[in-house]
């Protein structure tokens, strides 16, 4: 016999008996929506995607802060006609008086 027709005859006598998944259907959909939020409650992502808007507050806050600093830096025409006065070097120009 060619093993295809075996193959043929195998699939044939298995096709009209039915499996019984009546056990298995039982509570299917609770069990599914049970397993789903318990993963869902302790799951890190779902954390993060709680917590996003506080951190997007903070960014926004922080960035805010940022451009709105003002530091206290050099100006450099200062350092150039100190450097062009004579005897300084860049460096020392940069300084504040009290580092000199």
């Amino acid at each position: 016999m060619n093993p295809d027709q075996t193959l043929d005859a195998l699939l044939a006598t298995a096709r009209p008996i039915a499996p019984g998944t009546e056990r298995t259907e039982f509570g299917f959909e609770t069990r599914l929506l049970a397993r789903l939020r318990e993963e869902r409650s302790s799951s890190w992502a779902w954390l993060a995607v709680r917590l996003s808007p506080i951190f997007a507050a903070a960014v926004l806050a922080a960035a805010a802060w940022c451009h709105s600093y003002t530091g206290i830096e050099a100006d450099p025409t200062y350092a150039l006609d100190a450097v062009q006065s004579g005897g300084t070097s860049a460096l020392t120009a940069w300084l504040p008086e009290a580092d000199r």
